[in-house]
């Protein structure tokens, strides 16, 4: 029986063949000598595997090939298919997303017909699936994107009214919010965007994912828990503060209400605790983000949301420095826009007062009052000093912590804010900050050019590789992608200019936070 379901689909299979490439012959049970070498030379490292895969794609195993014309379909495109593969100089990777994303079309004609009309959208789709495993697995939850990317439809944003329901309003959002990070990492990843404009469409995309989820965590705890006592908002802190989220990207945020405490802290727990499972909880629609609330007043001991007079209490009296680093990255984003206003202002006062010595940080060891204004840089100095002990650099590819990465570039205009004391300069995103600070234009120079440049390439690195970081062992493809992405005419060139411009921003970094000239 098997013999002869080869011998029907003999025919289609033999199509496959590219003299250019070499034998492409996926029928009968062993694997075909010639195939083998084709795929071996196109950079396959199993290529028995892919033949496997293949063959049970010709013998209709999979939804997308169970008619005669999927097949033919097939075995027209798969020549460039597996071209397009192995240009991407990881060639397994890009077929084994590519498989799921075939498995779980649902019928592949339309699909693949798009595919053979548009040899373009194939290159694009494997480079995608190749070197964005973000990307991939998004399109292999959801095949129907690759019309979007045609079409060049934004998706439709969907309306949550009070009656959706709090378990519907969180799977309509998430598949909205799929759809979104799709397009806006595909844009990045293809130079149709730049990584600016990338970092601004995250940003907005996590501002308006919280306004949603926060207004369905509302009105949930509302019905089971009586009506809402006071006003509430929620504010960004971190890289969500300074408008710089990457693909990826953790929240930073803290909920702060103000109401009668007696009637209200339980209220607002129950609401902070529904909106974290907004947020964090996986359903069938996938996650959206992981939330970090540490930088709340007393951290993990603190309660998950902030009176307003508890808020402004610990920042006027308790906070430490770096906590008022911290501040500065302050953003509302949801609830109440003059509890927002409130808070930010608030905000503001701690800073001044840290820097004019009013804030009373009580030292532990010593258990003595000590006045901030003289001791802020080293207070930071100290702390840089730390992280590069805790987290040392690995190589030139950590884009973050390292000598001369974004955090010592971040704590400089922190550092800048704070002895200044003038929420005129207070500014959450870095580089705001920079252009704001009393700084000498050389100084400004380079930080502003090295933080555009180390940002643009960690926009693409958390794209294709997450929170892994990049390597010596990049792809050729990717590595094309960071080049473009700040306008280096080599991967050569590139490492040439981040390795500089990761040395001035240290040397710069050792002068004003007082480091020694190396701490790795």
């Amino acid at each position: 029986m098997q013999g002869a379901y080869d011998t029907l689909f003999a025919a289609e299979d033999r199509a496959a063949g590219d003299d250019r490439l070499g034998n492409l012959v996926f029928t009968g049970v062993d694997d075909d000598p010639g195939t083998v070498e084709t795929l071996s030379g196109l950079g396959f490292s199993n290529p028995s595997a892919a033949i496997d895969t293949i063959r049970n794609w010709h013998r209709g195993r999979v939804p997308a090939t169970r008619t005669g014309r999927g097949r033919e379909l097939l075995t027209a495109i798969l020549p460039r298919l597996l071209e397009d593969m192995g240009k991407t100089g990881e060639p397994d990777e890009a077929f084994r997303w590519f498989s799921r994303f075939f498995d779980g079309l649902s019928s592949g004609v339309q699909t693949l017909a798009m595919l053979m009309a548009e040899p373009d959208l194939l290159d694009d789709l494997v480079a995608t699936l190749a070197l964005a495993p973000r990307l991939a697995e998004i399109l292999s939850r959801r095949p129907d994107l690759l019309e979007a990317l045609v079409s060049g439809q934004a998706p439709r944003r969907p309306i949550l009214a009070p009656e959706t329901g709090f378990d519907a309003a969180l799977d309509l959002w998430r598949r909205y919010h799929r759809e979104q990070s799709f397009l806006i990492g595909h844009r990045l990843l293809h130079g149709l965007i730049p990584a600016a404009e990338a970092a601004r469409h995250w940003t907005e995309l996590a501002d308006e994912t919280i306004r949603e989820m926060s207004a369905a965590a509302a009105a949930e705890t509302a019905r089971r828990y009586g009506p809402q006592p006071g006003r509430w908002g929620v504010f960004a802190m971190g890289k969500l503060g300074g408008a710089e989220l990457t693909a990826g990207s953790d929240l930073d945020i803290i909920v702060i209400y103000d109401a009668d405490p007696l009637e209200a802290q339980t209220w607002y727990t129950r609401f902070t605790q529904r909106l974290i499972t907004a947020l964090t909880a996986p359903t069938a629609e996938g996650e959206l983000y992981e939330v970090d609330m540490r930088l709340r007043p007393s951290g993990r001991a603190g309660p998950v949301a902030v009176s307003l007079p508890a808020f402004e209490i610990y920042h006027q009296k308790e906070a430490w420095t770096w906590e008022h680093m911290a501040l500065t990255r302050l953003r509302p984003v949801a609830g109440d826009a003059d509890l927002g206003a409130t808070v930010m202002a608030i905000a503001a006062q701690a800073i001044t007062s840290r820097a004019t010595g009013k804030v009373n940080n009580i030292d532990p060891g010593s258990n003595t009052a000590v006045t901030i204004s003289a001791g802020i840089e080293a207070d930071i100095s100290d702390m840089r000093a730390r992280l590069y002990r805790e987290k040392p650099g690995a190589g030139l590819w950590d884009l973050k912590t390292a000598e001369g990465g974004l955090i010592d570039a971040e704590f400089i205009a922190q550092q800048e804010m704070l002895r200044a004391g003038d929420p005129a300069l207070i500014r959450s995103a870095t580089l705001d900050a920079i252009e704001a600070a009393p700084l000498a234009s050389d100084e400004k120079a380079v930080l502003l050019d090295g933080v555009r440049f180390l940002q643009a390439l960690q926009q693409v690195q958390r794209l294709a590789l997450g929170a892994e970081g990049a390597s010596e062992a990049m792809p050729a493809g990717l590595r094309d992608r960071m080049c473009r992405a700040v306008g280096t005419e080599d991967f050569a060139a590139l490492e040439e200019k981040l390795s500089s411009i990761k040395s001035g921003i240290h040397a710069l970094a050792v002068k004003k936070l007082h480091l020694p000239a190396t701490e790795t």
